[in-house]
């Protein structure tokens, strides 16, 4: 019998792949979308290939899915410490509301957690498990650093939050910046 499953594999990113790492973050930023491409889901977050370089070597925070058949990028995620994020603004208001908010009755904090997404999987790939491997991969690197994983959810975007709650990250509020409303998630780094 023929196994027709597709190979692919989930690793870090290396400084070759940076330039495919940006083209999906294109594809699939909500500034090039139609307000019907939304609906299957869409990522905000915007960063030049410089920055994306200085992610990937500094904080090992650039996991990508690759298929090896058709040596295509099909998936990535995003994650960082909220230091290395500070010159973002909104990660930057993140990182100081963080104690406002509560996960498994504990304050949430800028030192004891870290900056989960985007996570983007190409259309073609989706409901195929890959996001599911990505952050179980990041959660390993992360997890020597960090004992809690934060994400935030725009509220107009429902296909992000089911991946999110379907994958044990719980909702622990809202708020809201540029305009914008977000779900608050954190999970457990270690879980």
């Amino acid at each position: 019998m023929k196994d027709n499953s597709v190979k692919i594999t989930v690793r870090l990113a290396n400084s070759e792949d940076i330039a495919e790492v940006k083209q999906l973050l294109e594809r699939h930023h909500v500034k090039n979308l139609a307000a019907e491409q939304r609906a299957n889901g869409f990522v905000t977050t915007d960063m030049t290939e410089q920055q994306l370089k200085n992610l990937s070597d500094e904080e090992s925070g650039v996991v990508v899915a690759y298929d090896e058949e058709k040596q295509k990028m099909v998936g990535l995620l995003l994650g960082a410490s909220w230091q290395f994020l500070k010159p973002w603004p909104m990660f930057d208001y993140m990182a100081n509301i963080l104690q406002n908010y509560q996960f498994r009755n504990e304050s949430i904090s800028a030192v004891s957690s870290y900056q989960y997404g985007p996570i983007c999987i190409d259309a073609a790939y989706r409901s195929q498990g890959i996001g599911e491997k990505l952050l179980a991969f990041q959660r390993k690197v992360f997890a020597k650093k960090f004992g809690q994983t934060v994400t935030f959810v725009n509220v107009l975007n429902p296909r992000s939050y089911a991946f999110h709650r379907r994958n044990q990250f719980e909702d622990v509020g809202l708020f809201e910046f540029n305009n914008n409303k977000y779900h608050m998630l954190a999970m457990n780094t270690k879980d």
